[in-house]
């Protein structure tokens, strides 16, 4: 077990090798003192550009399993840490969902992304329903939701008492000791085996978050605006993507009543990283939402 275990750590740390040398790196200057460190790969004049967005306190990084395939695919592909995360600026105000939508629209257009697929997981999902309640579709192709309703705001204080609850008790919990609730965090929303060097990079780029800052993103992310008016917005074919696992499945599902063209995946044997737990079934499934896309320009 020890020598299969030493093999399999082995490959891993050659594909990362190969993944890094084959990643650029970056900052966009957004204004306010503000860069947004993000990582690249593939042709600039690639016909698909997809623009990952990562959840709370994350980095770019985990995306590196989509990086490797979609650029073995010859897309372009960006991914980025928000404000206040990863590489990125940390500031002490101005980190709603609203700010990061802004963001994202300077990558756009200072990295002058085009054919554009916007991917946005968990606390991602929030600021892909920001941008497109301020800047609407049109510089978008299609859009993937992975793993997260869109914000009901202070309405879920009425409509989802038991979620709220857990929220708080959560902002409790890392506000009194952030490292152990970081390293906790990482091993619930990934369930698959994975070396502990995995782990101590995930935790060591998240703690790069300040907790006072970590806990107003939270909130602002989840109870001061209802962003579900602007699933109206999604003017272009949007893919929904879901871990069988999640408590808010049904909430998921609902959006699909709203959006005007979406569908759902749900992927089983996967916690909330479910492009981390299952890659080679989410990537397939996003390669294929990518294909059926064909004439639609950003």
């Amino acid at each position: 077990m020890k020598l299969k275990y030493g093999w399999c750590l082995l490959a891993l740390l050659a594909m990362s090798t190969r993944s890094e040398a084959a990643t650029q790196t970056g900052s966009v200057d957004v204004g306010d003192h503000v860069r947004i460190h993000y990582l690249q790969a593939g042709p600039e004049n690639a016909t698909r550009t997809l623009l990952f967005i990562p959840g709370w306190t994350i980095s770019a990084s985990i995306w590196s399993k989509q990086v490797a395939y979609f650029e073995a695919r010859g897309y372009r592909v960006i991914t980025i840490d928000p404000r206040s995360q990863g590489g990125s600026t940390v500031v002490m105000t101005a980190n709603a969902p609203e700010d990061r939508a802004s963001d994202i629209a300077q990558v756009i257009a200072q990295l002058k992304l085009h054919d554009i697929v916007l991917i946005g997981w968990s606390q991602g999902a929030q600021d892909v329903a920001a941008y497109v309640a301020r800047y609407g579709s049109a510089n978008i192709s299609g859009f993937v939701l992975v793993d997260s309703p869109v914000s009901g705001g202070v309405n879920d204080v009425r409509e989802n008492p038991g979620f709220v609850s857990n929220v708080m008790q959560s902002v409790s919990a890392y506000a009194s000791d952030p490292p152990a609730y970081i390293d906790r965090l990482m091993h619930a929303i990934i369930s698959t085996p994975t070396p502990p060097q995995v782990y101590a990079k995930l935790d060591e780029e998240a703690l790069k978050t300040p907790s006072d800052v970590g806990v107003s993103m939270l909130v602002q992310d989840l109870f001061t605006v209802d962003r579900r008016p602007s699933l109206r917005q999604f003017a272009k074919p949007t893919l929904v993507v879901a871990s069988s696992k999640s408590p808010l499945l049904d909430q998921q599902r609902k959006m699909l009543e709203v959006l005007p063209s979406a569908r759902l995946i749900v992927i089983e044997k996967a916690a909330h990283a479910v492009f981390f737990d299952q890659p080679d079934e989410f990537n397939q499934d996003l390669d294929a939402f990518i294909t059926s896309l064909r004439g639609q320009k950003s």
